[in-house]
């Protein structure tokens, strides 16, 4: 791999614009002004497995934007205002930024109690239920896509509408062995816009069609597609309280992160002015 680019190298050298010198045996490939690019800095951007000619473009794309990026600040200090170059201010600002955003994270990190009880998020469900209104259908279902050529088509649409656990079983073993792709949603809420992206439906259609019956069967040129929904909730209700129960330990966590950075705040202002570290001419 180091020979071949080690040849690519050399056919770049011989085909592009500027190729100098040698810093301790490392060849300079390209040159802008006094910024130089070594090959010892490229050597490593060429996967394994790559062909020459990919190889070289891949090169050459590198080299143009190394050029480029130099050539902009070039043209930006010799084109730009000493005002407008003077970039310390904003420099200490994002400095200052990342200094604080470090040190809340591991305040954070070292404090933050992760471990959420189902009771809590359930209250925080409870209390919150209006922000819970749904857009679109959740759905819990089964969902098969068959060859229209399957010798088992006929078998699949008598069983997709399957309920006792015998039949279910029997679906699926069949599913399993006839069907092009197969899945059982019937232990999670999902949004139908999953099952819409499966079947040639969109999702005004698809709802639609769950408003009236919970077996839907649509054929293509090629395939037929089996969904069986045994449970639903309809747009504008209030989402079931499993199918948003990621999100909310999500927000629990987000807002014990704030209380932390309240409190940490709180407690810096108070010791800052009982130390006389903090002094204000405001008067009371």
């Amino acid at each position: 791999m180091k020979k071949a680019v080690l040849a690519i190298l050399i056919l770049l050298a011989a085909t592009s614009c500027k190729y100098l010198e040698f810093r301790s045996g490392d060849k300079v490939v390209a040159e802008v002004g006094g910024n130089k690019l070594y090959e010892s800095e490229i050597k490593s951007l060429i996967p394994p497995g790559k062909s020459s000619q990919d190889s070289i473009m891949m090169l050459k794309q590198y080299i143009n934007n190394w050029a480029l990026k130099h050539l902009l600040i070039e043209k930006a200090e010799n084109e730009l205002s000493s005002t407008d170059k003077d970039v310390e201010q904003e420099l200490e600002d994002y400095r200052s930024s990342l200094l604080m955003y470090r040190f809340e994270k591991m305040f954070i990190d070292q404090r933050l109690d992760t471990l959420i009880t189902e009771q809590e998020c359930r209250d925080y469900y409870e209390k919150n239920s209006p922000n819970f209104v749904l857009d679109n259908s959740v759905v819990k279902a089964r969902f098969a896509k068959i060859s229209n050529n399957s010798p088992n088509l006929e078998k699949l649409k008598r069983g997709y509408k399957a309920s006792s656990i015998e039949e279910i079983d029997e679906f699926e073993r069949l599913c399993y062995s006839s069907a092009d792709k197969y899945n059982n949603f019937g232990n999670q809420w999902i949004d139908i816009s999953m099952i819409a992206k499966e079947v040639p439906y969109d999702v005004l259609t698809l709802e639609r069609e769950i408003k009236i019956t919970s077996a839907v069967e649509v054929k293509d040129s090629l395939y037929t597609y089996l969904v069986f929904f045994h449970e639903k909730i309809l747009p504008d209700q209030i989402a079931p309280f499993e199918y948003y129960l990621p999100g909310i330990k999500q927000i629990i966590l987000s807002k014990r992160k704030q209380e932390l950075i309240a409190t940490l705040e709180q407690n810096l202002i108070r010791e800052a002015l009982e130390k006389n570290h903090l002094k204000t001419n405001i008067n009371k």
